[in-house]
């Protein structure tokens, strides 16, 4: 059954504002297993993050992880308003410290903002922030993570119907060819990578496109596999996380509890709320951006803050090209970057703005 948004349940929300808590953590820890399955979740091999000797030999002096594994080890998805609908949209992401492997994580988490706002796609929605601080053991912040969703009913969301006739991709033998080619070039560019110095980066210089795709509910997987998930749960686990939180569930067309999730590779369930078939995880976009920053600024590189706005879904069957410009150099070896995220129809799905330190 679908709920409806009152004052009430607001009221109560803002009240929530500022008070911090633990969140539920799917790493705790940046083991070589876990960094390496999050790296391999989103596509990327990178010896920094996948091979102990070459990472021993680097400046870090060991295997780190990903700036964005970060959002493995608690991630703040929407909080109360039970039974609301949820919908990510972005994140601004600070990274304090490189994450080494073995290290220790805790996360705590706050609600930020409470903004109500009217959209085009579900009516009555508002825009939720929440402010999440990554630690080590020592109590030492790694990263600061402000996240934003829409929250909207369900009912609401199914009835705009915004997407539901968005064509879906079927490739011809020479689009593959050329998303393949583009693989390959990928991978001659990472074999041939050496640092890359503030000085010899231009203004308005591009960089390479990444591809991403087409989009399948495997690669979903794949990364839920690295990212995790506090409601993808098995059997009696499952059924007393329901007894903890009666809302969480949805029926399925058998009538079984199952997780509302399952919009990222159930057709029907995606269809209910207004999409033409299941979709990809904003955190996973997101992981593509740090990707490919990770890729242009090299081993001597790092990512000071990424900020990302989704801003169309990513369907299955879509494929995503990653460009990107240098908007910005500063005297400190500190430079800024705009990227977006394409698809196949010539849509924006996600931008992101980031900075980063070069030697």
């Amino acid at each position: 059954m679908h709920k409806t948004l009152t004052n009430e349940m607001i009221a109560e929300l803002r009240q929530t504002i500022g008070q911090e808590g633990p969140l539920p953590q799917f790493n705790t820890e940046a083991t070589a297993d876990a960094i390496r399955h999050f790296a391999l979740g989103r596509g990327d091999d990178n010896p920094l993050y996948c091979d102990k000797q070459y990472a021993t030999n680097s400046r870090f002096g060991d295997l780190i992880a990903p700036n964005t594994f970060v959002l493995s080890c608690g991630f703040p998805r929407s909080r109360g308003l039970p039974g609301i609908h949820g919908l990510f949209t972005g994140i601004d992401l600070h990274c304090h410290r490189p994450i080494k492997v073995n290290t220790t994580i805790t996360a705590t988490t706050a609600l930020h903002e409470l903004k109500e706002r009217q959209g085009s796609f579900a009516g009555r929605q508002y825009q939720q922030t929440s402010v999440t601080k990554y630690k080590n053991d020592s109590g030492q912040i790694l990263s600061t993570l402000y996240s934003h969703a829409f929250r909207m009913e369900r009912g609401a969301a199914g009835k705009s119907k915004k997407y539901i006739n968005l064509e879906r991709k079927t490739y011809s033998p020479e689009e593959l060819a050329e998303i393949e080619q583009a693989y390959n070039d990928e991978v001659k560019n990472r074999q041939s990578k050496s640092p890359r110095y503030w000085n010899d980066v231009r203004v308005g210089e591009k960089l390479t496109s990444m591809v991403k795709g087409p989009l399948s509910v495997t690669d979903n997987i794949a990364f839920l596999i690295g990212f995790g998930t506090v409601f993808v749960r098995a059997h009696r686990i499952w059924h007393e996380f329901r007894l903890r939180h009666p809302d969480a569930g949805i029926k399925d067309e058998y009538g079984v509890w199952d997780v509302p999730e399952r919009v990222h590779w159930d057709e029907r369930l995606a269809e209910s709320i207004g999409m033409p078939g299941p979709y990809d995880y904003g955190p996973q976009r997101i992981a593509w951006f740090d990707h490919r920053i990770s890729d242009w600024v090299g081993d001597e590189g790092w990512l000071d803050r990424l900020s990302v706005k989704l801003t169309a879904p990513n369907f299955v069957g879509d494929t995503t090209w990653i460009n990107g410009v240098v908007m910005d150099k500063s005297d400190n070896g500190s430079v800024s970057l705009k990227l977006t995220c394409e698809d196949q129809r010539g849509r924006t799905t996600a931008t992101a703005i980031a900075k980063v330190t070069l030697p």
